[in-house]
């Protein structure tokens, strides 16, 4: 926050020495564009720079600077989100009107926490549909949109990605302008692209489809540093009060289509008197006199025509009736479709492929990122690949189960009984062990001598 609290010092000394500005005091405003500048403050922004410094401090200042320059030609607002952390959705910390550059550090306040904090795009620019200080049709409504993320709560839901599109298409409906700036490399390049396309805001020759922020041609400002958001910045406010051809002072510099041919007779190609400000060309006083619905005080329609004759072609108005243009993305799965313009409002999207909520395994990148089947769910024992569900080998083989060996038993000799006692035959489980058989014969040798000399 050293250059932060830098800035403001010097900003400090230079009102205690000066005094306040005093173009504001001696030159009446006009009718300034309202800018709502909404920045930022997810943990993330406390990332570091390559030349040092955090983005935070980096924001702040180029914000500093781009009030500080514009103060007497835009009324400027302040909304940071999330607020007060976490993901809630933003909070105007400054309403939308002249302030002093100084009061927007004020606004900003202390620097986001170290961690916990997230980035609610879309329920912030929601947030915004219900400002009333942004919804005067008569007015130049514009909000400046600074990020560093993704559309990103805790937990991450994929399904939310591109909500912020559909956020400033809905302002873009209610006549608020958004111009989207991506701070950094680590920006959802892709989201980006649409919602700048969706505002009407996309840079000249841009790529729509382009899903990183290192990509060439982005339709949002990619910034990589303080001089690249400096830059970013300060083209936005260019274009916002750029001095058209139409009878007001757009830049509030005093002065009425400055910058126009002039014919000899001091009109400008508007029809506006540079002599007499205010006054408008007699000769343009019917601006068309072959058209019987073109004169002063004529009801004006969205048709790219100054039907009432008041320097101004269809205030108010997003399109020329029925006019067309296309929509939607041509990534994965989806194709453009055709908006049309009804009303002076561009009508919702049809006739494309939209992406859908999540990428089942079919091999089709159905929800528009630029990867498919991230949201495959094959059930236990299968994985997604190459866009069908396969089964997996179980981790650890089964073992077949083996039975023991079976066995023999071994049969019980009979008992044998000479009529005094019951007596086991040799060698029986209890009974006398077996004679060898060379003693048995010797013995039975023996018997059969003896009985041979007794007879």
């Amino acid at each position: 926050m050293t250059r932060v609290y830098s800035s403001l010092i010097a900003l400090g000394l230079v009102a205690a020495v000066v005094g306040p500005a005093p173009v504001a005091a001696q030159t009446p405003r006009c009718d300034a564009p309202r800018v709502l500048l909404v920045v930022d403050k997810s943990s993330s922004m406390l990332g570091g720079l390559p030349a040092g410094g955090t983005k935070w401090e980096a924001a702040s200042t180029a914000v500093g600077e781009l009030t500080a320059a514009y103060e007497t030609s835009v009324d400027f607002g302040l909304m940071v989100f999330p607020f007060p952390d976490r993901c809630e959705p933003g909070q105007v910390t400054m309403d939308v009107g002249p302030h002093p550059s100084a009061d927007v550090f004020t606004a900003l306040g202390d620097p986001p926490p170290v961690g916990g904090s997230y980035t609610p795009m879309a329920q912030t620019l929601d947030g915004i549909a219900a400002y009333a200080p942004l919804l005067d049709p008569e007015m130049s409504n514009h909000v400046i949109l600074i990020t560093d993320g993704w559309q990103w709560c805790d937990p991450y839901d994929s399904s939310t990605r591109f909500t912020p599109v559909d956020s400033v298409t809905r302002l873009a409906a209610l006549g608020v302008t958004v111009h989207v700036v991506g701070f950094g490399g680590a920006v959802d390049a892709l989201t980006l692209n649409r919602a700048a396309v969706a505002a009407g805001t996309a840079l000249p020759g841009c790529d729509v489809t382009a899903s990183s922020p290192s990509d060439p041609n982005h339709c949002y400002q990619q910034a990589d540093d303080l001089v690249e958001l400096r830059a970013a910045l300060s083209a936005i406010a260019r274009d916002i009060t750029e001095e058209t051809c139409d009878g007001l002072d757009n830049d509030c510099d005093g002065q009425i289509d400055e910058g126009f041919d002039v014919d000899a007779d001091g009109y400008t190609v508007c029809g506006t008197d540079t002599t007499n400000p205010g006054t408008t060309d007699p000769a343009l006083a019917d601006c068309d006199d072959a058209a019987d619905t073109v004169h002063p005080g004529a009801t004006e329609v969205c048709d790219g025509v100054d039907n009432d004759c008041d320097g101004s072609i269809d205030p108010g108005c997003e399109c020329f009736e029925g006019a067309d243009r296309p929509c939607g993305m041509e990534v994965g799965a989806c194709t453009l479709g055709v908006q049309l313009c009804t009303g002076g409002i561009w009508a919702e999207c049809t006739g494309g492929v939209p992406p859908e909520a999540t990428d089942p395994c079919d091999g089709v990148d159905n929800d528009c990122d630029g990867t498919s089947d991230e949201d495959a769910d094959c059930g236990e024992g299968s994985i997604c690949v190459d866009g069908a569900c396969e089964g997996t080998e179980p981790s650890t083989p089964v073992d077949p189960v083996v039975p023991p060996p079976e066995t023999t038993p071994t049969p019980t000799p009979p008992v044998v009984s000479d009529g005094n006692c019951a007596c086991s035959t040799p060698g029986a489980p209890g009974g006398p062990a077996p004679l060898p058989l060379a003693l048995a014969l010797g013995l039975a040798g023996f018997a059969l001598v003896r009985i041979r000399r007794g007879a």
